[in-house]
């Protein structure tokens, strides 16, 4: 009877403390959605009204007004592009040049991959490329690109990406002369876009890219266009510190699920957790989730060696713990 009580009195203890774990757990998920609200309701009021009154805006096509904002002729060395299309669009969906393959930058979509394109001359240009997004019937996509032929940006359902640019023989910067639009989707419809552009302005960042997207997303109902956690602290077209979007989803998973257990050395500390940190402790082993502890170890884990038993307290979820596959795969 004495050891009956001494083992049920240990298995309180334990499901007592498991459910510590979990209070924590929700409470830093909470902290961490709130923070994220914060963020984004700062950035929202002190740029979207300037967005919305800016002078560098050129054109804007709007579902209910298709000549809302069209100046001509369009004066523009640098400008950025945001639009609202279907999913299923494919082609050179919208395009802004000077003349047939010359001082152009388009959008086009093919074979599942959306390419943001600066065009120099026919044999010319360089590009930024990600996935078409697998979920909603409709997007938004947003690019500046710069006068330098490495200056793109690409910003997809409002999550920026972290592609490299890629070239095609020498591109050479955009000149300063009158740019004409062309808007040309198939397999669907472009519902609505905004391009700003200038000498010296009309290029935006990736948060002001963000919040366009957003904004055109409202517009238009399109429901998946989200604030990106990376752009917390700042972030510009060409922000060498921007952080990876997929470790992002991947830390909020590990701080909402891992952190109440692993936040001391003896224990194993994961407290702001960074990739290379990541790396330099032997948790992951870049591009192999296979081979990467922190990976292998989870319960919703379906490779890699040893006991998949973590966290002890509550579960991981298949789509969690792709997240976080999907962030060390994406690590170089």
């Amino acid at each position: 009877m004495k050891k009956n009580l001494i083992v049920g009195g240990a298995m309180l203890v334990m499901v007592l403390a498991f459910q510590n774990c979990s209070d924590f757990a929700l409470q830093d998920q909470v902290l961490y959605e709130q923070g994220l609200l914060e963020s984004r309701e700062s950035l929202d009021a002190t740029t979207l009204p300037k967005l919305l009154e800016s002078d560098d805006i050129g054109m804007w096509s709007k579902p209910s007004n298709p000549t809302f904002v069209n100046v001509t002729p369009f004066l523009a060395r640098q400008w950025s592009v945001v639009v609202a299309a279907d999913r299923s669009v494919t082609g050179k969906i919208i395009s802004l040049d000077s003349g047939a393959n010359l001082d152009e930058g388009y959008i086009n979509i093919a074979d599942g991959k959306i390419r943001a394109v600066h065009v120099s001359t026919a044999t010319d240009s360089s590009y930024v490329e990600a996935n078409v997004p697998t979920s909603g019937d409709k997007m938004v996509i947003a690019a500046t690109f710069g006068v330098d032929a490495e200056d793109i940006s690409l910003v997809v359902n409002g999550i920026v990406q972290s592609a490299t640019v890629q070239k095609t023989g020498t591109p050479t910067d955009f000149s300063y002369v009158a740019k004409s639009l062309t808007t040309a989707p198939a397999n669907g419809q472009v519902y609505e876009y905004v391009v700003y552009g200038g000498y010296d302005t009309g290029a935006l960042t990736n948060p002001e890219l963000n919040v366009m997207s957003r904004y055109i997303a409202d517009n238009n109902t399109i429901a998946n266009v989200v604030f990106d956690p990376s752009l917390i602290g700042g972030g510009t077209t060409k922000d060498e510190e921007e952080v990876n979007p997929l470790f992002v989803a991947a830390k909020a998973i590990i701080d909402a699920k891992c952190l109440s257990c692993h936040s001391s050395s003896s224990n194993g500390d994961f407290r702001n957790l960074t990739e290379s940190k990541a790396m330099q402790n032997g948790l992951v082993v870049a591009g192999s989730p296979a081979t990467s502890k922190l990976y292998y170890r989870l319960s919703g884990a379906t490779v890699g060696p040893g006991p998949r038993n973590m966290p002890t307290s509550g579960s991981v979820s298949a789509s969690e713990a792709q997240a976080i596959s999907d962030w060390i795969s994406s690590i170089q």
